[in-house]
Formats: structure tokens, sequence, C-alpha cells
């Protein structure tokens, strides 16, 4: 038996690819100790939870992120544990690349710019004239990617022929990689940093980078560096960090996707949230932040679905191999 465990209230699509093998939490009397797969969206998968479902072989995650999964106790319980790695590639790496072309085109501040200008009816005010220096020419800029997995490689391929130089750090792959990318492989983080003029992140939340950005990132950045993150929101220790960074000139512009807590509980002592949310302060405009939807499409949606669903049947009949965590 295959049972999902949360948030999918329509399970149509999964049901036509597996069948009556599939229960769901919202069906009533499930005999749990007969679940052998649990096919996971937000639920916590750990040794209480598991209480319930003695006898699950396999966990399949429908996103690519398993920090809502005790990997350490499934692999002491011989309980396989599956990612869905790759079905929103395209529209995470094209919305790091669309927060890059904001930012360095100051697409955002000048609508902002325009709309405050229109609004005043004044004909002696002047319009051209309003430009940004926080804009970059993205042929003299430097590409700095911390990750180069699937999502960090498919952004180095599409900035290849809009930035100057694409680099990256990822001591996880193999050596020769840069080659294939035809990027400049890093053998540090620190240097990678240093010399960067865009940092994009990409990379999973682990005990290992849990906190990865922090007052130390920031301070080995280049001046002036635009940060975006669009993995996990774990890997940002604070917004204090950010703004310090903002405020000190070491940060021009911050995009996230991806927040330590979703959605973020605003404190009065909490400067960079409000810089954000208040359009008149200094840093507003250099701050995007988006709901934890980068990888969503439709398409991306359905996919991720039908793929978690195949992994799911195959995992129960023992045959399901790719996307092993552990």
């Amino acid at each position: 038996m295959i049972y999902l465990t949360d948030y999918i209230s329509n399970s149509d699509l999964e049901k036509d690819l597996i069948g009556d093998k599939l229960f769901t939490f919202l069906d009533k009397d499930v005999n749990k100790k007969l679940v052998k797969i649990l096919l996971v969206w937000h639920f916590l998968v750990n040794e209480e939870s598991l209480k319930d479902f003695p006898n699950v072989e396999a966990v399949v995650r429908y996103g690519v992120g398993f920090d809502n999964i005790d990997l350490t106790y499934c692999k002491n319980n011989g309980i396989k544990v599956f990612n869905n790695p790759d079905y929103g590639v395209d529209e995470v790496s094209d919305t790091a690349l669309a927060m890059i072309m904001n930012f360095s085109r100051c697409i955002g501040s000048y609508n902002s710019a325009s709309r405050k200008l229109v609004a005043t009816s004044n004909s002696n005010i002047l319009w051209q004239e309003n430009i940004n220096q926080n804009a970059l020419r993205l042929k003299c800029s430097t590409l700095g990617l911390v990750g180069a997995g699937r999502i960090g490689s498919a952004l180095a391929l599409k900035m290849k022929n809009i930035v100057g130089r694409v680099q990256f750090y990822d001591p996880y792959v193999s050596a020769g990689y840069e080659k294939v990318l035809g990027a400049s492989r890093h053998g540090s983080l620190q240097s990678l940093l240093s010399t960067a003029d865009i940092i994009s992140v990409h990379v999973p939340l682990t005990v290992e980078t849990k906190g990865l950005i922090n007052d130390d990132f920031v301070r080995l950045m280049k001046d002036g560096s635009m940060l975006i993150n669009t993995a996990r929101g774990g890997l940002l220790a604070s917004y204090t960090c950010l703004f310090d960074g903002l405020t000190s000139g070491k940060i021009g512009a911050v995009g996230l996707d991806v927040l330590p807590e979703e959605p973020p509980l605003l404190s009065k002592e909490d400067k960079f949230l409000l810089s954000w949310i208040d359009c008149n302060s200094e840093f507003s405009e250099r701050i995007i932040i988006n709901p934890h939807t980068a990888y969503y499409s439709p398409n991306s949606f359905e996919e991720m679905r039908e793929k978690a669903a195949q992994m799911s049947l195959e995992a129960l009949e023992g045959a399901q191999i790719q996307n092993r965590i552990v």
C-alpha cells in the first residue's frame, strides 16, 4: 500500500497512475500497518510519526528538499528515502535569472520611479535622467554559483551568453565538470565570494550547509555584490547579516525565494524585513522576496506529481533506484 500523507487534496492524478494501491490522508479507516510507501509533501517523517506506519519500507518526497525527513533514523531502520530533484529545474533557474536581470537593469526601481514621476503631474520633472547607480553591465560581471547541481548548472548555461564570466564552487561535483559547463571552478567558497559580482546559491539544506549565509559569508563577498537564494531558507543564518551587508555596502541587492521561517514573523527589531516592507526605505527596491514559488508552473507541478507517483509505485515493487538519498 502507498499512503499519501498530506497537502494533495485532489489525488486523481496519483490515483490514475497508482490505482487501488493508493490511499490518502483524506481516506477513513486506513490500516496503516499495511502501508509500505509514504508519499510525502510537508509531513514530518521521524521516529514519532513512523510509529503509526510500522512496516514502511520507503519514503518518497514530492519535492527536492528533504529536511522534513529524519534521514538518520530512516537509514538506521532500513527505510529508503527518495526525492524528486528535476521537475522544476527550469522554473527555479529561470527565477534566479529573472531576479538577476531585475536587479542588474533596475527594472523594478525604474518602474516605481516612473510611477511616482507621472503621479506628480509636474512637467518640469526630468524623465530620462532618473538613472540608477546600481545598474550593472552584465557582460563585465562575474556570476558565482555556490553549488553546481541541476539547477546551478542550468542557470550557468542560461547565463553564459549574458554575463562575462561564470564561476562556481562545489566540492561534490566531479573533476573536470567545469569543462562541461564552460565555467571556472574555485577550490574554496572564500575564493568564489571574493571575486563574483553576483552570488547565486544552489545547495541542499544539510547539517553542513545550515546557516551557510551568515556574517562571515557576507564579509567575504565582493563589495556591492548581488545575492540570490532560490535553494532553501535554512541556508540563511539570520536576516541581520543581510541588513548589515546592505548597510555596509557589501551587498548591493538581495533576492530570496525561500526564508528560514515561512511565512516570516515580523517584529519591530527586524530591520531587514521592515526595510523590504517599507516602500520608502532606502533598501526596499534592493530586496525581492517571493513566497517559495520558484518551483511552480502548471507544467512543473504536474510533472512533479507524476514523477513522485511513479517513483512510489516502483519503490513498492522494489524497482526504484534513481534519486535515492539513503
